[in-house]
């Protein structure tokens, strides 16, 4: 016995000496990534591609921008980016702007309703356009993924003016060279301007949801607009082959639906401008994972009913082992059941739909090309 006293005073030795000195993780190979005022920590291991999402902003608040150990993300100004873990531990933080809530003014002008937001100071003036069956409305409040836009839009010094197709009947608008449409929107901002609402001279920009963004492909280049944006459609083929406008697309992965030539026709344009060297940028949107409070993006549902939608659709089989959805709620509304019946009511189900069409990468205007969006129309 006195012979191996030696032995285990040299273990415990050892033991001590590692416990202070040894940082490895327990898990070798692996490594933490802390996100405060966000979501997607965890350890993970090197290589890894990772989602990461900020908290929703308030209605007095936008995204600004990730701070910390940044240089392994893909877009730091974007609330939801990814990052490939490097071999570290690594910590980020989401920041946001305090804003002046937006508060639309609403008048009807040439028989159309009209929507209107001014900050104080302005460098331009952004005309959005809803889709098929839309109203302006659908920009103002209906759709909260269009209002989030104009939150950033309207922080980062541009004004807004939001009108809707003349027809009322079939709301589509008029994207012909004729158009009803254009001739209107020309009488609204003249009318704007002479009233001393908006300042003359102030460049204007378009941003177009589906069929709005064959209309806004073809009044930005009529109307020499300074740039445009179209989400999810490629607008009118022919427009391309003349327009110098500058335009940013921002497609949706998997909005095949209607169309399955969608992002191949969307491309197609974009290659016509570039060929031309017009300025102009395409991005396409992947799906993204759900997470448990992604639902509180709406101001309506707090953190317990998010995280009971959530594991509703989780209980329900309808995110896979990573969290995406795995069913198309553009073709399918089977997702519904595994909704908790308190939130099966039309105080909610937009919102949750919504947010469903935006992770899954359907057909569904999204906030996060808010900043690629605007940080093209601030080149012009």
């Amino acid at each position: 016995m006195k012979n191996l006293i030696p032995f285990f005073a040299m273990l415990a030795l050892m033991a001590c000496k590692k416990s202070t000195t040894d940082n490895s993780p327990i898990n070798p190979g692996a490594f933490s990534l802390q996100v405060n005022l966000g979501f997607g920590s965890d350890s993970y291991k090197a290589g890894d591609t990772v989602f990461i999402f900020s908290n929703a902003a308030t209605a007095s608040q936008v995204f600004d921008k990730w701070v910390g150990d940044v240089s392994s993300l893909q877009d730091a100004n974007e609330w939801r980016t990814t990052l490939k873990m490097p071999s570290a531990n690594i910590t980020v933080t989401a920041t946001y702007k305090t804003i002046t809530p937006i508060t639309f003014t609403n008048i009807v002008i040439n028989g159309s309703q009209v929507y209107y937001y001014l900050p104080a100071t302005y460098r331009g003036i952004i005309l959005p356009f809803h889709g098929a069956g839309g109203s302006a409305t659908g920009w103002t409040a209906a759709n909260l993924e269009n209002l989030e836009f104009c939150k950033y839009a309207a922080n980062n010094g541009y004004a807004l003016v939001i009108t809707e197709s003349k027809d009322r009947v079939n709301k589509r608008w008029d994207a012909t060279a004729t158009s009803v449409d254009i001739a209107n929107i020309d009488i609204i901002l003249n009318s704007l301007q002479t009233s001393g609402v908006i300042a003359a001279g102030k460049p204007l920009y378009g941003v177009g949801m589906s069929q709005g963004s064959g209309f806004c492909s073809i009044i930005t280049a009529l109307k020499n607009y300074k740039a445009g944006a179209l989400y999810c459609l490629g607008g009118i083929d022919q427009v391309f082959d003349q327009s110098n406008v500058p335009i940013i697309w921002n497609m949706a992965a998997k909005d095949l639906t209607e169309d399955p030539n969608r992002l191949v026709s969307a491309k197609a344009n974009y290659d016509k401008l570039a060929v031309r060297g017009i300025a102009t940028a395409f991005n396409i949107n992947d799906p993204t994972p759900l997470y448990a409070a992604r639902f509180t993006i709406a101001p309506n549902i707090s953190i317990t009913a998010s995280t009971e939608i959530y594991n509703g659709l989780k209980a329900g089989g309808y995110l896979d082992a990573k969290g995406f959805l795995n069913i198309d709620p553009g073709v399918s509304n089977a997702w519904l059941a595994a909704i908790p019946p308190t939130y099966q009511t039309s105080a909610y189900i937009g919102d949750i739909e919504d947010q469903l069409f935006v992770c899954y990468a359907q057909h569904k205007l999204f906030k996060d090309a808010s900043y690629r969006t605007i940080e093209f129309f601030n080149r012009f």
